[in-house]
């Protein structure tokens, strides 16, 4: 996999740690008098920060972008020539692109990834 779209799928994943802990429903589904330490949180957004610093700033404005419309799932796979997150049928050249480059779905500008 493409080292940026791992980075990418990395900052998705503590942008909905991040988001989750702050919500009121991590509360209601059972983690009631379960509260994040400081120091996780610190933590989380110490990594976050990382992350920002060795993606391109044009990528991450994308990477921003698509996280504000759609509140989560940026990077999404491939599925059998299928977008992930929209479902709809990628072109076959683009569908190979994503193996080695970083590609956005036509449809819905979701980042793509393939796994074998």
């Amino acid at each position: 996999m493409n080292p940026k779209i791992e980075t990418l799928r990395s900052l998705e994943e503590f942008d909905l740690i991040l988001r989750d802990i702050d919500s009121e429903d991590y509360q209601a589904v059972g983690f009631k008098g379960v509260k994040a330490s400081s120091e996780f949180i610190k933590t989380a957004e110490r990594e976050r920060a990382k992350l920002t610093k060795k993606i391109d700033p044009q990528l991450l404005a994308q990477y921003h972008r698509i996280m504000k419309r759609y509140g989560g799932r940026v990077v999404v796979q491939v599925i059998r020539e299928f977008c992930g997150g929209c479902y709809v049928k990628l072109p076959s050249e683009l569908a190979v692109r994503c193996r080695t480059e970083v590609v956005a779905c036509p449809n819905c500008g979701r980042f793509l990834f393939y796994v074998k």
